[in-house]
């Protein structure tokens, strides 16, 4: 990593060491990359271990390789970034996805399309869908239950089915999105006066976005695609409208931070909004009250590796008063970000970060809709979010043996306690930098 002045060595005075940011970035680069191949590549069950230790060492290369990174905004470093970047996700491709097993319902939901019937009308277990069982129908989850998705995701699901309809089509559907949303991301902290290199490597060399998309194949993309065009078009009314209707068709929940920009955007964010997600719903509207039932069944039941509703669970009578509690305080920070004119990118970031804080379910993946955000603001809680979240994983081969999966306690605290404590801190320094400048 450094070079040393032989000229200063040959005279007997002291050596001078200078720090060679692109052979930091290549060495833990490199280190990233095969901690990821060893996980990638282990014969038995990657969880939990070695799995946990392997992306450990990916995360803990990632973040010195980001350090030095931040310390040479100007090297020419792209070219390694993007090699690295894709290097890392070749590894998986071709992998089976033993994490996740939601790539299923995703083919599922476009094998259904492609032979003209709804999705929404019927659970995958349906016994008038069994002529289309496929070998894998066993292992799509939740299989009583109907799809969650929103149509924009489903109409991506028919692409996929059209195109061969099998897991390597999803994750190269999702991986070329992956890199068009690091593309825009780019574009976004150039405008923002940001060190780009950093930015573009804190998103596309993070280990849970590599691992989540090229592994297990999760649509995560397709969401941070439309948030980051947002962020890019934000001061477009008609272009961040269509935008902001991309990704709530993709995942709902950008659609709690329709208040603040709608104070922005005005009447004309509003109504594209309003028609492209009309358009999109279009084709579905026959399947009625089915289009939400299976969103009804999550959020009712579903609950897994909570952090903040852990607390609020344990004071109140019950789930449902839990829940009523978190959606009051949620709606508080919408009604903060109204009313104090957030920016888009402030508005996102606080209300998808108290979503997933105050959400009954944090699947690891959920994570990576706050990535774009911490990449642009380097935020140390976001980022370190993103690597101590696998311990999510703990209980999976557990789930494998018996259809249960274990929350132990300690990796709850082991993932959250981190997190809020680095957020504390870092809350604080800025309130003590804040005052020392109005001081000064």
């Amino acid at each position: 990593f450094v070079n040393s002045t032989t000229e200063a060595a040959a005279a007997g005075g002291t050596v001078r060491w200078s720090f060679d940011p692109v052979a930091a970035l290549l060495v833990w680069g490199a280190a990233e990359v095969a901690c990821l191949a060893q996980l990638a590549y282990w014969p038995g069950p990657p969880v939990p271990f070695p799995g946990v230790i392997f992306f450990a060492g990916a995360f803990a290369a990632y973040a010195l390789a980001a350090r030095a990174l931040a310390a040479a905004p100007a090297a020419n470093l792209r070219p390694a970034i993007w090699t690295l970047a894709i290097l890392a996700r070749a590894l998986f491709v071709a992998r089976t996805p033993l994490l996740s097993d939601d790539v299923y319902r995703y083919l599922w939901d476009g094998r259904v399309q492609l032979n003209g019937i709804n999705p929404y009308r019927y659970p995958p277990s349906a016994p008038e869908l069994e002529p289309l069982r496929a070998s894998w129908h066993s292992f799509i989850n939740n299989a009583d239950v109907s799809t969650i998705y929103p149509p924009l995701a489903e109409l991506v699901f028919l692409l996929i089915a059209v195109l061969g309809g099998t897991i390597l089509t999803a994750k190269l559907v999702w991986l070329i999105l992956d890199g068009a949303t690091a593309l825009l991301l780019r574009r976004v902290a150039i405008r923002q006066g940001l060190n780009a290199n950093l930015v573009e490597f804190l998103y596309l060399a993070s280990p849970l976005l590599i691992i989540e998309v090229a592994w297990s194949a999760h649509l995560e993309p397709l969401g941070l695609f439309a948030l980051t065009l947002l962020l890019l078009c934000a001061n477009l009314p008609f272009a961040a409208g269509a935008a902001t209707a991309l990704a709530v068709l993709a995942k709902y929940a950008p659609a709690a931070a329709l208040p603040p920009l709608l104070r922005s955007g005005g009447w004309r964010l509003l109504a594209v909004f309003t028609v492209v997600v009309a358009l999109f719903y279009a084709p579905y509207l026959a399947a009625g009250s089915a289009l939400w039932s299976g969103l009804q069944t999550y959020v009712t039941h579903w609950r897994f590796n909570d952090g903040a509703f852990a607390l609020v669970a344990a004071v109140t009578p019950s789930l449902t008063a839990a829940k009523l509690v978190c959606g009051v305080v949620l709606l508080g920070v919408v009604a903060w970000a109204t009313v104090a004119r957030f920016s888009a990118e402030r508005a996102l970031f606080w209300i998808l970060g108290t979503g997933l804080v105050l959400s009954p379910t944090v699947h690891p993946w959920y994570v990576l809709w706050l990535l774009p955000f911490a990449a642009l603001r380097r935020s140390r809680p976001w980022l370190l979010l993103t690597g101590v979240v696998f311990l999510g994983y703990w209980g999976h081969a557990t789930f494998q043996r018996t259809g249960e999966w274990p929350q132990p306690l300690w990796a709850r605290l082991a993932i959250w306690t981190p997190f809020f404590v680095l957020l504390a801190y870092d809350a604080l320094a800025a309130m003590r930098r804040g005052r020392l400048a109005q001081a000064g």
